[in-house]
C-alpha cells in the first residue's frame, strides 16, 4: 500500500515542501519539483544546506561594510556615525557565524 504524508521540511536543493512516501516498507522523501531522497541522502543534503545558508549569511554581514565604505561619502556625518556602529554590530555578527560554523556538526548517517 502507497501512502504520502507531507512533512514540516523543505527540500534541501529547492525549498519545496517536502512529503513522505511509504510504499511496502520503503520510504522516500520527495518535494513538489520532483526531487527524491532516502533517509541518509535527505540528511546528508541538509546538512549541506545549513551549511551554505551560514556562509551566505557571512558573506551578506560582511558585505555590509563594503557597502558602507562605498557608500559613506553620500550620508551625513550623524547617519555615518550609526552605519559604521551597525557594521560594527554586523561584523561581530559574521564572526560568531563564523565560529559556529567551525563547531557545525554534519549528520552522520554511516
Amino acid at each position: 500500500m502507497h501512502t504520502k504524508e507531507i512533512i514540516e521540511a523543505t527540500c534541501p536543493d529547492c525549498r519545496g515542501p517536502l512529503s513522505e512516501h511509504r510504499d511496502e516498507g520503503s520510504r522516500e522523501y520527495r518535494c513538489l519539483v520532483g526531487h527524491t531522497y532516502s533517509a541518509r541522502t535527505l540528511l546528508q543534503a541538509h546538512s549541506d544546506t545549513e551549511e551554505k545558508a551560514l556562509w551566505a549569511a557571512v558573506v551578506a554581514l560582511e558585505e555590509s561594510a563594503n557597502l558602507v565604505e562605498r557608500t559613506a561619502g553620500q550620508f551625513p556625518e550623524s547617519v555615518l556615525t550609526r552605519l559604521q556602529e551597525q557594521v560594527a554590530t554586523k561584523q561581530r555578527q559574521a564572526a560568531e557565524i563564523r565560529r559556529i560554523l567551525e563547531k557545525l556538526e554534519v549528520f552522520q548517517t554511516e
